[in-house]
Parts: structure tokens; C-alpha cells; sequence
């Protein structure tokens, strides 16, 4: 497999750790200015905003735990290396947001009809944080984009979020200092607590699908299919057991491949080096294993996905 050389995947770690690092920076001062804004104003969308924060600094955290241990190399417990923690990370992330979102919804409902004060402060405090918190998650979310990483993508999009959540706290604090209508601050709060326990669902359901091991998508099948149709016909006459699956950024990808049974085991192994080049190649940090068969060992010469 063409994996990253050491310097390569050092060089991706401390790039993520970088980002992780700034997310977490960004994300702590973020907190602490909502918090003192929620004392100040007594806002339920501020305090929704507050356990926002607060559940992306411990998603941020884990992030950066799960980053550091993908980074370790196989050992024999972990034969086929360590990638998943970053998976385990988005499912714990995605946990922890619904927690918060559930906490969100009940106070919401405890406190409706209750105004905040001084809205015109918390609506500039929310658009700062906003600003703030933007420029984090373009970063993150490049670097996430550069490295392939699972759990970098999950926390550019626990950002992202967090950018949408905060400008509609700073429409409802307008709302209400416009309209006196005290309610616009728990809806929102409520609506922000809806949206964000819908991110924590699809970060726990696209972990889950990689920790138990589903396919690579349909289209990733397809171009090794591709490749595997573009081999020497005179020695290649089929393949079966195909089957590719994730973990962290990394394809794992096996099959059999049937040859000519006249076929030198120099011929053979320079074959399958090529489509396990070709593979490499076409489907970034993937890791292709080919068991060769003779033709007549499998009297069916079909091509199947196992």
C-alpha cells in the first residue's frame, strides 16, 4: 500500500493538532464571553449557547485525544492500526451534543416567558462570537479536507454549527428588544437545541456505520471494479470476495484475484502490483491486499461483491 512515509504522517498530526488546538482556543474564549453574556442578560438562548460551547470544548478535546492515538502505528493489538479512534471520536462528540441539546430543551421550557436584559449588548457579543468562530472553522475544516480526517471533519462541522447558532441568538436578542416579545428567546433556544441534536445524529450514525464495518460507498466499488476490468485479459480471468470498508481515513480493501493457471508466480506478483498501484492511485490512503488463485481452482468465473 502507498501509505504516508513518516515524516508525511507526522507532518498530518501535527497539522491537525494545530487546528484542533485553534478550535479549542476559539471555542474556550467563545464560552467564557457567553457565560459572563447569559449572567449579564439571563437569556435561555445565551445559556443554550453557553452548553454549546461548552459541549464543543469537550468535543474539541476528544478530537484531539482520538487524533493523537489514530496517529500510532499498528502493533500486534492492533494489527490493522489505530484510524478508528477518530471514528469512536464523532460518535462521543455526536453523544455529547445530544446531552447538551436535551438540557437546552428543558430549560427552554422551565423559563418561557422570561425576558432578557440588555439585548443590544448580547446581540454584538453573538456576532463577535460568530466572526470568531467562522475563521476556526475554515481552518479546521481544510485541514480536515487536506488530511482526510473523520474526526477533524466532525469538528469543522460542530463549528459550522456553532457559527448558525449564534446568529440566531443575536436575531432573537433583536427580536425581542424590537418586538418586548420575551418568547423569541426560548423558541430560538429551542430551535438551536433541535438543530444541533440533529448534528449529534449524524455524526453518531457515520461512525457507527464505520465502526461496524459497512462498505466503502457504491461509486469507490465501482472504480475498483474499473481497474480490475482494465488488467491483462490473457492472465487475468476474474476475481471474487471483493471487499473494501473504512476506518478513520484509511480503505481496507481485499479480494481474490483468478489467473491463468499457465501464469508465472513473477507474472502474477508483477500483475497485482499494478492493480494494487492502480487501486492506490485512484482511492487516496487505501490499503489493498491480493490473494492470486488459479483459474481453475473456482470453476465459477463470475465477478461478485462479497
Amino acid at each position: 500500500m502507498e501509505r504516508l512515509t513518516a515524516h508525511e504522517a507526522g507532518s498530518d498530526t501535527r497539522a491537525k493538532t494545530r487546528a484542533l488546538q485553534l478550535s479549542l482556543s476559539a471555542n474556550g474564549v467563545a464560552a467564557v464571553a457567553k457565560l459572563v453574556l447569559a449572567l449579564v442578560t439571563g437569556s435561555t438562548a445565551v445559556l443554550a449557547e453557553v452548553g454549546h460551547s461548552a459541549s464543543d470544548l469537550l468535543a474539541s478535546l476528544i478530537a484531539l485525544i482520538a487524533v493523537r492515538k489514530a496517529a500510532a502505528p499498528a502493533d500486534r493489538s492492533h494489527p490493522f492500526g489505530h484510524e478508528r479512534y477518530e471514528n469512536v471520536s464523532g460518535v462521543a462528540e455526536g453523544a455529547v451534543i445530544l446531552l447538551v441539546s436535551g438540557f437546552v430543551i428543558a430549560t427552554s421550557i422551565l423559563s418561557f416567558g422570561r425576558r432578557p436584559d440588555h439585548s443590544a449588548l448580547g446581540v454584538v457579543t453573538m456576532l463577535a462570537s460568530a466572526s470568531l468562530i467562522a475563521l476556526a472553522a475554515y481552518h479546521v475544516a481544510r485541514v480536515a479536507r487536506d488530511t482526510r480526517s473523520p474526526a477533524l471533519g466532525a469538528e469543522a462541522a460542530h463549528l459550522r454549527t456553532d457559527v448558525w447558532t449564534s446568529l440566531g441568538v443575536a436575531v432573537a436578542l433583536g427580536l425581542v428588544a424590537l418586538t418586548g416579545v420575551a418568547a423569541f428567546d426560548q423558541l430560538v433556544a429551542i430551535g438551536i437545541a433541535l438543530f444541533t441534536a440533529a448534528i449529534g445524529i449524524r455524526l453518531i450514525a457515520r461512525g457507527v456505520r464505520v465502526l461496524v464495518d459497512e462498505a466503502v460507498p457504491v461509486e469507490e466499488v465501482d472504480i475498483i471494479r474499473d481497474v480490475l476490468a482494465r488488467a491483462d485479459p490473457a492472465v487475468v480471468r476474474g476475481y471474487h470476495r471483493l471487499r473494501a470498508r473504512r476506518s478513520g481515513p484509511v480503505r481496507h480493501i481485499d479480494l481474490h484475484l483468478m489467473v491463468d493457471s499457465d501464469t508465472s508466480v513473477g507474472r502474477a506478483h508483477q500483475i497485482t502490483d499494478g492493480i494494487e498501484a492502480e487501486i492506490e492511485h485512484r482511492l487516496p490512503d487505501a490499503d489493498v491486499v491480493i490473494h492470486v488463485e488459479p483459474d481453475d481452482h473456482r470453476p465459477e468465473r463470475d465477478s461478485t461483491l462479497l
